[in-house]
């Protein structure tokens, strides 16, 4: 009898292992829906621009893309702005909170996003994770996750980490 029972508890228990992981795979496969794995961005400080008197620009590429929602896409142009603090010499989205940022992903297939939410900025070695909503074309009422490490910085106004430099993409996953 006792074997019984214990045989009969293992079995239950084989069968909803199964069941068990296979909810947790789908939430996490619902998170993410594709994304671009690579990518280097420059920064760039305008002045005279902005309600402060200078802005900072991101640009550049966003490579090994792939997603359902963009089937053809395999790479696209990121070009947002958001504002640089010229009296402290650094913008005021070091770490946690971000700037308020918008501008554009123009994807390899021609097709164009606008964005705009929190462009996070880090000092040099270190990595920053940066969140935009998309409010137009392809993707729109999604959200794109950029994780970014700063690897140089080219001396901004101050020094601060927040005006030019290069950024690498590690990623930048769409949910």
């Amino acid at each position: 009898m006792r074997f019984q029972r214990c045989t009969a508890v293992l079995f239950g228990a084989t069968l909803a292992f199964p069941v068990l992981t296979g909810v947790a795979a789908t939430a996490t496969a619902d998170w993410v829906v594709g994304g671009c794995y690579g990518g280097q961005l420059t920064t760039t400080n305008v002045p005279g621009s902005g309600s402060g008197g200078m802005n900072t620009n991101v640009t550049g590429g966003l490579t090994d893309c792939g997603s359902a929602q963009l089937p053809d896409v395999t790479g696209g142009m990121l070009n947002i702005s958001y504002p640089f603090n010229i009296v402290t010499g650094s913008s005021s989205g070091t770490g946690a909170g971000g700037n308020p940022a918008g501008g554009t992903i123009a994807w390899s297939d021609g097709s164009v996003s606008v964005v705009s939410g929190d462009w996070v900025t880090s000092p040099v070695g270190q990595n920053a994770i940066s969140t935009l909503g998309v409010s137009s074309g392809p993707g729109a009422g999604q959200q794109i996750v950029l994780g970014t490490r700063q690897i140089a910085n080219a001396g901004s106004v101050g020094g601060g980490s927040g005006g030019a430099g290069v950024v690498l993409v590690i990623n930048a996953l769409f949910r």
